[in-house]
């Protein structure tokens, strides 16, 4: 991995402190290199690079903060286009008028039969990947990476890179739900990996998110 140099960040300036944290290579980060910070909890080897950081950062600060208040919600409300950030269940609460001693446990069991809002979509601010994989962002309006929501989790993937789940008896062509991936080659099929960041590295807290990543491997 290269060196860090002081030409590209002085060419983009930015605010984030990256010391003690190479660059990405050129070619981008490897599938290997990405399982490797996941596994090992290293996620802050990953990062932009200074140009990157410096094109998310302008970005920023072109939000309406008076209007938004916060870069989730903007990204919510204007790029998501989720009509605000309660989870369905919570907004069901909230209707219902619901404040007795048992409604954190009725909220529980709604959580449990309803489906929080999902949005999958290609990152646009990236670090850097190998041109054989593509870099998406899992949106929610709940932390969807807990053990009581996995299931929910590996089934919404799976409709996304591969396609809906048949159920017992029903037959049919599979064909993936998300329009921005690549089809798998002939003879490929799709893998994927996530990540949650920690609080400390994540630039959009007030939402919920996952980074996931997606490449073609042997059938």
């Amino acid at each position: 991995m290269p060196e860090s140099t002081t030409s590209e960040h002085a060419l983009y300036p930015h605010s984030t402190n990256f010391e003690g944290r190479p660059p990405p290579p050129k070619e981008g980060y490897s599938w290997e290199q990405i399982t490797a910070a996941i596994d090992s909890k290293s996620l802050h080897a990953l990062r932009r690079t200074d140009k990157g950081q410096w094109e998310y950062e302008v970005w920023q600060d072109q939000i309406d903060r008076a209007k938004y208040g916060n870069v989730g919600r903007y990204i919510a409300l204007t790029v998501l286009h989720w009509p605000d950030l309660l989870d369905p269940a919570e907004e069901t609460r909230a209707d219902n008028g619901n404040d007795d001693i048992g409604s954190s446990l009725a909220l529980q069991e709604r959580y449990r039969v309803m489906a929080p809002r999902l949005t999958l979509r290609l990152n646009h601010y990236p670090f850097p990947v190998q041109d054989s994989i593509q870099y998406f962002v899992l949106w929610a309006t709940r932390d969807i990476s807990v053990v009581s929501e996995r299931e929910r989790l590996d089934r919404y993937l799976e409709e996304q890179f591969v396609g809906r789940v048949l159920e017992e008896g029903q037959t049919g062509e599979r064909k993936p739900l998300c329009e921005e991936m690549h089809p798998a080659k002939a003879g490929k099929k799709k893998e994927w990996i996530w990540f949650v960041n920690p609080i400390e590295l994540r630039s959009v807290a007030t939402v919920h998110h996952l980074h996931v990543f997606v490449r073609d491997v042997d059938v």
